[in-house]
């Protein structure tokens, strides 16, 4: 694994050049980082964006119910591709899609935001739209401080600044499986959707909702497909990967959740989570520990990074920094976008190359003494 948080002559990326073409649409994907000087082969829009979610979602979905009938043996392997597909597509269409209605960035009408994520939030119990958007702009405004939800939220899981690698790993573990934590995550999804501050048009959609998807079920006897192919990745799934997801996307104790910060300490919060290593060098020798290193440097690709790109870190949150830098962005195309502000001079950013649990630790400071969570900047100033 390599851990790049620093700019340097060759990144992971560039050592996968030399690897064939057909394969560098599919490396950019999942590394989230083109080559220096790459064409980007398609131009994506907002609209592309959440056909894309809808279609891996469906197709989620439709694997999940081709495996179930008849259950075989290859059902559980195929079951378990499917969930990872389905959720993925709702996080997506969430964590993407739904986003950037809160920025008013999917659509140039601010209706037409609005309808898109009530739309979305509905139909996955998710926090109505007004309610939504106000928290994530506070996240904006306040990044990792006390007035920031996900700062709140990870406190409330356990999560604490200064843990060691043994009681982080135990921690995520626990959390990940906890009755508790998957109890609270979706009582407060559902309850969100029918009281509260919440206008009576959403309450309407929520109930009409909840009423169609009793009836569908009544009528069509899929208790167990719906069961598994809608529920499992909706709720355990999709809250698990929202868990990880979060943990990621901030060094969250550096700055001791002050709400005051520098453009430079706001931009130390955020990094860019690369997925990937570089590719074996000739320094492996032999032919049998060359196979061995490929075959690693393969199966870490194809399973442990893109399963991770898949489930936890879809479409352009990679580049969740640039999001921070410049929210009015060509967000759809991000991975572009970054690659030529960094080109073009920019020093706003930084590199976290590795896997989940690279951006885990790089995130959550893990194995630092308290007295090290401050940057020496900040140490030193006083504040």
């Amino acid at each position: 694994m390599t851990t790049q948080t620093e700019p340097q002559t060759t990144t992971p990326r560039e050592t996968m050049r030399s690897l064939p073409a057909v394969f560098q649409p599919y490396l950019t994907w999942v590394t989230g980082t083109p080559l220096e000087g790459g064409k980007q082969l398609i131009s994506w829009s907002p609209n592309k964006a959440g056909v894309l979610g809808l279609v891996q979602m469906a197709g989620g979905i439709a694997l999940g119910a081709w495996a179930l009938h008849p259950f075989t043996g290859w059902s559980v392997p195929l079951l378990v591709l499917a969930t990872l597909l389905t959720t993925g597509g709702m996080r997506r269409l969430d964590v993407v899609i739904v986003h950037q209605t809160l920025h008013r960035m999917f659509a140039k009408s601010h209706t037409v935001n609005r309808v898109v994520g009530e739309l979305i939030t509905t139909v996955f119990w998710r926090s109505p739209y007004d309610e939504n958007r106000r928290e994530h702009l506070l996240h904006h405004q306040f990044p990792c401080s006390m007035k920031d939800a996900d700062t709140r939220y990870l406190l409330s899981t356990g999560m604490r600044p200064g843990m060691s690698r043994a009681e982080y790993r135990r921690y995520l573990w626990w959390t990940l499986v906890s009755p508790k934590h998957h109890w609270g995550f979706s009582s407060g999804r559902i309850v969100s959707n029918f009281s509260g501050p919440i206008p009576r048009y959403r309450l309407v959609m929520s109930l009409v909702w909840l009423a169609a998807t009793i009836a569908f079920v009544a009528l069509t006897g899929w208790w167990m497909e719906y069961l598994v192919l809608w529920i499992l990745p909706l709720s355990v799934c999709f809250q698990a990967a929202t868990f990880l997801y979060t943990h990621t996307e901030h060094r969250w104790w550096i700055f001791s959740n002050a709400e005051k910060l520098t453009k430079k300490e706001r931009d130390h919060l955020t990094f860019g989570r690369m997925c990937g290593e570089a590719v074996p060098g000739p320094e492996v020798r032999g032919a049998a520990k060359r196979a061995a290193a490929w075959t690693t440097w393969w199966f870490r690709i194809l399973v442990v990074h893109s399963s991770y790109r898949m489930f936890v870190l879809v479409g352009d949150t990679v580049q969740h920094d640039l999001h921070h830098i410049h929210p009015n962005c060509d967000w759809a195309n991000s991975a572009y976008v970054r690659s030529h502000d960094i080109a073009d001079g920019s020093d706003r950013y930084s590199d976290v190359w590795g896997s989940l649990v690279d951006h885990l630790h790089e995130a959550g400071m893990v194995g630092q003494p308290l007295d090290r969570l401050l940057t020496p900047e900040r140490a030193g100033d006083g504040r």
